[in-house]
């Protein structure tokens, strides 16, 4: 018994002192208390629409000469990135739910954990350059075409590129730089920062800290900055007073407003059953955390094909050329 523990200990204390060596993996813990492919099956579903929605935008955009202004370059970007979120973790889920290969090397595990931060935050920037497009649109119309640029364009590129890539590639740095001992199961379906952090053997307040602070100077100055751009928006609405500028204000408005609740909705969901994670059963936070990936990317760019004219009308048109020229496709 004795020499038993003796070696458990010596086991344990080898697992501790190798921190991140090559052959770390860690175990994620997806689905185990409900039938897989009823998921894996929701899951294809969301990933299909969100696939097929954004490429078929992207592609309408491209071809579409009257879409080449600044408010539909951010909406492709929207699409880009969205196309990128929803394929970081998914196709990971879908392995280990069809062919239950539930291990991730910490490479991998790491890197995932960079893009997940990293697509999320940049969809939010785009929001918040959105809603300044829309603002000066409304506000200063006659001034909008010399605002808006494609010098402009660039410069918001960049600034949403560089800004959430100095915020977003710490987190995983710090992860990574922890000691990780026996327990590597990770209570989820992809790396997500939190449930990796806990499964360390050393302390991780700093990473936590920094998390925090991270929701709150990209997720919470977005979304401040956002709602401040609606209420002037509004707060002009209704001093014009006429029901035409109203209109016009909800015609621009709607799909993006209606873009902005999903995606920080979902968020705010997903955060709440975290915080929940004893009350409710782990496979709905779980679920719920997966479905932030894949449910905005889904719905933003059928609410814009649906509810932007333009869009309509380039779709229309773009189906038009390929009735009129069916031997292209033969």
């Amino acid at each position: 018994f004795l020499l038993d523990s003796l070696l458990d200990l010596e086991e344990y204390s080898l697992n501790y002192s190798s921190g991140m060596n090559s052959s770390l993996e860690f175990v994620l813990i997806c689905f185990p208390e409900i039938n897989s492919w009823h998921i894996s099956g929701l899951l294809m579903f969301f990933l299909s629409v969100a696939l097929v929605s954004n490429l078929t935008l992207l592609l309408v955009i491209a071809a579409e000469p009257r879409l080449h202004q600044p408010m539909y370059y951010f909406l492709a970007m929207l699409s880009f990135v969205d196309v990128l979120l929803c394929t970081v973790a998914t196709p990971k889920v879908l392995t280990i739910l069809w062919n239950e290969d539930n291990t991730i090397s910490s490479a991998a595990c790491f890197t995932q954990m960079f893009f997940i931060h990293l697509w999320s935050s940049m969809e939010s920037s785009i929001f918040l350059v959105m809603a300044y497009d829309r603002y000066v649109a409304i506000c200063q119309p006659l001034h909008y075409p010399t605002i808006f640029t494609n010098k402009l364009v660039a410069k918001a590129s960049a600034f949403i590129i560089i800004r959430n890539l100095v915020f977003s590639l710490p987190l995983p740095l710090l992860a990574a730089s922890l000691d990780y001992c026996f327990l590597r199961d990770i209570p989820h379906c992809f790396c997500e920062n939190m449930s990796v952090e806990t499964l360390s053997c050393s302390s991780y307040s700093a990473s936590s800290i920094y998390s925090l602070v991270v929701f709150f100077v990209v997720g919470g100055a977005d979304l401040l900055f956002i709602i401040f751009s609606y209420l002037v928006v509004l707060r002009v609405v209704v001093v014009s007073r006429s029901c035409s500028a109203a209109f016009k204000a909800f015609r621009t408005c709607s799909s993006h407003l209606i873009l902005i609740c999903f995606f920080y909705i979902t968020i705010a969901i997903t955060m709440v059953s975290n915080r929940a994670i004893q009350q409710i059963p782990r496979h709905i936070h779980v679920l719920l955390s997966l479905l932030h990936q894949l449910l905005p990317p889904a719905l933003n760019p059928l609410v814009y094909g649906v509810m932007t004219k333009e869009i309509r009308q380039a779709i229309s048109r773009l189906l038009g050329r390929i009735k009129v020229h069916p031997h292209l496709g033969a």
